[in-house]
């Protein structure tokens, strides 16, 4: 283990008290004041053909969604939703989802969600069925190429994962990371800081989805899973037995800022930024981040 590194002190996140994640549906219903806040034109009686269905919000997020970004029990009715349930409203994009709609005006029983198989089809080019969309889409400029991003709602830095125990857990700089065999889903910035940022001698693993690639984790078939911090409590806590978080990297190296995506030049966007304005400056977007990701502990720092 390098000198320079400090011990590690992670506050470990269990599967229950994932499960005890508070639901912003109840705090939303309970500020009168947000839809108030934002402009005439931008309330949900005067949104009209801006929306997928006039008069009710269409949501969208992967499936499987995961804690600590959702929440809820997906076995209360039969839609298919595995892992979570979005529309409980619980975790980090199901309390901002549903308090951003609260400020526009919409109750929770005007939304509607739709769910995306493949990660990559939310911010492909084309006509979307959601008015917008959220799965921790970091904001690149060339997929807003062909979307439209709201403002970031949240700024996350790349982790690394791996079993515990393994000879990947004592390294302490990307430098050292080189000569281990790394992996990736498939279109994220993960992948991207992988092949940008520490730049491997071989070629990191893409895999189709994080699900996938965890389990080449387990399977000795990649000794370093890269994922953002938040994504990286829950896998170490509930989907990889006996796996570690080994270190994060320093937002200077890459810091993702994640935001909704609309269809390209939505004429909503303007007014979900409007919204999203109303939820920051009210104090909710902290609250719900406080309520949802558990912040590390000591975690150290790979350079």
């Amino acid at each position: 283990m390098s000198d320079h590194r400090r011990d590690v002190s992670v506050l470990a996140v269990g599967a229950a008290s994932l499960a005890l994640l508070i639901s912003p549906l109840a705090a939303v219903a309970q500020d009168d004041e947000a839809a108030a806040s934002v402009s005439e034109a931008c309330q949900a009686a005067n949104l009209g053909d801006m929306l997928k269905t006039p008069g009710r919000l269409t949501l969208s997020t992967d499936n499987p969604s995961f804690p600590p970004w959702w929440g809820g029990d997906p076995s209360v009715d039969d839609s298919g939703w595995e892992v979570s349930y979005p529309p409980s409203g619980e975790g980090l994009e199901g309390g901002v989802a549903y308090a951003v709609a609260e400020a526009l005006g919409f109750s929770a029983d005007q939304v509607d969600w739709i769910q995306n198989p493949v990660f990559e089809l939310a911010f492909q080019p084309g006509p979307k069925e959601f008015d917008w969309h959220m799965a921790q889409i970091s904001v690149r400029p060339e997929r807003a190429e062909n979307v439209d991003f709201s403002d970031p709602y949240f700024d996350a830095n790349q982790s690394l994962v791996a079993v515990a125990g393994t000879d990947i857990e004592s390294v302490g700089s990307i430098e050292e990371l080189k000569g281990y065999n790394l992996g990736a889903a498939v279109g994220t910035t993960s992948l991207q800081f992988i092949e940008e940022q520490i730049q491997p001698d071989n070629e990191p693993q893409v895999f189709n989805d994080n699900a996938a690639a965890i389990q080449a984790l387990g399977n000795a078939q990649i000794d370093g899973l890269v994922v953002d911090l938040g994504t990286a409590f829950f896998v170490v806590a509930v989907q990889l037995e006996g796996g570690t978080i080994v270190g994060q990297f320093p937002t200077s190296a890459q810091q993702d800022q994640v935001a909704m995506v609309l269809e390209k030049d939505s004429p909503l966007t303007a007014c979900v930024n409007e919204a999203l304005q109303v939820v920051r400056e009210s104090g909710r977007l902290q609250e719900i981040y406080d309520a949802t990701i558990t912040e590390a502990q000591g975690v150290p720092v790979i350079e």
